[in-house]
């Protein structure tokens, strides 16, 4: 097992900087998630780890050695691909085995560590299969199984789970966090979607265009996001931006909107007397604002009217499009609201759960810890 450290790596392909100055610390066993959008570099650092593309500038190092110059085979990883890769001809046994046979292990060595991966992914009963036999969540297992037989320091899964369906990303999902917890190994994940980050990482690094946003816990990032980029794509639904002005005497601060006007509570204002008269972003998020009718107990929230433009029910829950004046917000309420198209309802902003960015630097501004 081992350690992961990125000192300043730099990636260029021509004059297009696709990763800059990426310095990051994965401690070992830990479960990291890479996490952005299209573009963000980060499928380009997972790359850079396993030796696919080389360094432009800076170190990487697993454990103590430095890795810029070995050869991907000899660097003790295992990389688990979006595309199966999967020979056709060859037995569920004989692929996973296939890598350990070029390096020469032993028969019986390969035969244990096959059947110890096998039957820890539940495909034991697969193993003499074709891969045109399996279904696409087995295939998947035994892609993850041949990186398994190989019993690196370090797992890299680029986007594993992006060609398997909705059902099966859930499950699959939860099968990589039980094999994480159950070889004590560290991975590192690469995917654009923020949920798979949420759910299985025990740490995530947010990129945008090659650079790193904000490294934190999937709470940290939910609760406190570093900036506007991070806010927007952290959570979902995305939470709820719009601008205003503080409005602030010595004991209490406002938020004058364009149509609308919020009280802020007493440990928010005190973090915003100091911004009055300026100009700010808030951000709320759609499971802090409520159907006043089912407002849980314990929240002191400010009601407002807002006029419902769409619905959408989900079963456990029901997504609102609301507007407040001419200010669009989406909120995730009770399930047993009564709201409907084109109608007037009363809602709860939780506003203790309030995040400010500065709009120039589009960094947060610190607030109080958040309370429920």
């Amino acid at each position: 097992m081992a350690n992961v450290r990125f000192d300043h790596v730099t990636k260029r392909f021509g004059k297009v900087v696709a990763v800059d100055d990426f310095t990051l610390e994965i401690p070992d066993r830990d479960f990291v998630a890479l996490v952005g959008p299209s573009g963000s570099g980060k499928s380009t650092a997972l790359r850079l780890l396993a030796g696919l593309d080389t360094i432009t500038s800076g170190d990487i190092y697993i454990g103590d050695r430095l890795i810029n110059r070995i050869a991907p085979r000899d660097r003790d990883i295992a990389m688990v691909f979006q595309s199966y890769a999967l020979y056709p001809h060859m037995s569920v046994h004989d692929n996973m085995a296939f890598g350990l046979s070029l390096r020469h292990v032993p028969r019986d060595e390969i035969r244990r560590r096959v059947l110890e991966a096998a039957q820890i992914l539940g495909i034991d009963q697969l193993l003499p299969r074709k891969p045109r036999e399996l279904s696409g969540g087995q295939r998947q297992r035994v892609a993850l199984g041949r990186a398994i037989v190989r019993e690196p320091a370090v797992f890299l899964l680029d986007e594993p789970l992006s060609n398997l369906d909705a059902k099966l990303r859930v499950q699959t999902r939860a099968e990589i966090s039980k094999l994480h917890q159950r070889l004590g190994t560290t991975f590192v994940y690469v995917t654009h979607d923020q949920i798979e980050a949420m759910t299985m990482a025990t740490r995530i690094v947010v990129m945008n265009e090659g650079r790193i946003q904000q490294v934190g816990t999937p709470q940290e990032l939910y609760e406190r996001p570093t900036n506007l980029f991070v806010a927007g794509f952290i959570g979902s639904p995305a939470m709820n931006l719009f601008e205003g002005e503080i409005a602030a005497t010595a004991d209490t601060a406002s938020i004058n909107a364009s149509t609308f006007h919020l009280e802020l509570p007493l440990d928010q204002a005190r973090r915003l007397r100091d911004h009055g008269g300026e100009k700010l972003v808030f951000g709320i998020r759609p499971e802090d604002i409520y159907d006043l009718a089912f407002l849980p107990p314990g929240i002191e929230a400010q009601s407002m009217q807002a006029r419902v433009d769409v619905v959408e029910p989900l079963g456990n829950e029901t997504l609102l499009y609301l507007l407040i004046g001419e200010q669009q917000f989406l909120a995730r309420v009770d399930a047993r609201t009564r709201a409907t198209p084109g109608a007037q309802m009363n809602v709860a902003l939780n506003l203790s759960r309030l995040n400010a960015f500065d709009p120039q630097s589009e960094q947060a501004i610190a607030l109080e810890p958040v309370t429920t």
